[in-house]
């Protein structure tokens, strides 16, 4: 399972969450974000000091990267979503969320399965291309077909060469790119 459930859970987090956002007002969705930020911060403490949370902890089992901070990725979705909160708004961090679940999901088991020419690290170009139309069909749902397109190519551009971690720098990349166009909110 591994791979394909951790990418599952991956693109649920970030669709999911992008439609609680979308339904709660701005204080709400502030105070949620706060919540899974709080919450998960406080699952990865008591994972990383050997504490069983029924449920939780075999999901963790199936769903985290061996070596790998508990909850890390879990953490950076949340921080990255308050800041774009803070700073861009509900409509823009949903879009930021749907982007970077999609686009990191489908590119890297696409890359898995059908990566043959390597980009940077261990992205390849298939798995980006895969991963920025699945992201780009996808966001057409919320925004003008040809802005989701420019926003799924540079997020791709941004998932494959940022050296850090994509959580995070997809989400805020994205926001940057739907203020510099000018996209007006009223998703």
């Amino acid at each position: 399972m591994g791979e394909t459930f951790r990418q599952t859970v991956h693109l649920l987090m970030g669709v999911l969450s992008a439609a609680i956002i979308l339904r709660l007002d701005d204080r709400w969705a502030f105070i949620f974000v706060s919540a899974a930020l709080a919450l998960q911060f406080l699952l990865c403490d008591a994972f990383t000091r050997g504490y069983d949370v029924p449920v939780l902890s075999r999901v963790m089992d199936e769903s985290e990267r061996t070596g790998k901070v508990p909850l890390k990725g879990g953490i950076a979705y949340a921080a990255g979503a308050l800041f774009c909160l803070a700073v861009f708004g509900r409509e823009y961090t949903a879009v930021g969320l749907v982007t970077v679940g999609v686009l990191d999901s489908v590119s890297t088991l696409a890359g898995l399965r059908f990566g043959r020419h390597t980009l940077v690290g261990k992205k390849s170009l298939e798995g980006t291309v895969a991963g920025a139309a699945a992201a780009a069909l996808a966001l057409a749902f919320l925004i003008p077909w040809w802005v989701a397109v420019v926003v799924a190519g540079v997020a791709g551009v941004i998932e494959a060469c940022f050296p850090l971690d994509d959580n995070v720098a997809i989400q805020v990349g994205v926001c940057v790119v739907l203020a510099l166009m000018g996209v007006g909110a009223g998703l």
